[in-house]
């Protein structure tokens, strides 16, 4: 297994094509072998809502998280930093608390903020 890799997804997918393009990288990146984590926090977490249509991008980032469930099996969400309303958790999603994310962030040889 190549290295573990720690995308933080921030951006408003509403406002940025910086999301779709975090899933996108990521999406190569564990194609290859490397161990993947997203967490999502702030407005990342508009990731997940429904529709996601409206979404810049969000026709591509349908077709990259449909892609990415099957290289990673779970996409993590900052529980104090989540957009509750808007979003729809499902199976494959886990949220987590303050000190989960620091354990994954130390376990991580690289960390990337989009």
């Amino acid at each position: 297994m190549g290295k573990k890799i720690l995308f933080f997804i921030q951006s408003n997918p509403l406002e940025s094509h910086r999301p779709a393009e975090a899933i996108r990288i990521a999406l190569g990146l564990a194609a290859c072998n490397h161990s993947i984590d997203i967490i999502l926090t702030h407005h990342g977490s508009l990731l997940l809502s429904d529709p996601i249509e409206n979404l810049i991008d969000g026709e591509r980032i349908q077709q990259y998280m449909a892609e990415l469930k099957t290289y990673i099996p779970a996409i993590f969400i900052d529980q104090e930093k989540i957009e509750k309303q808007y979003i729809s958790l499902g199976d494959d999603t886990i949220v987590l608390e303050r000190d989960e994310i620091s354990k994954r962030v130390a376990a991580a040889r690289c960390c990337m903020t989009f």
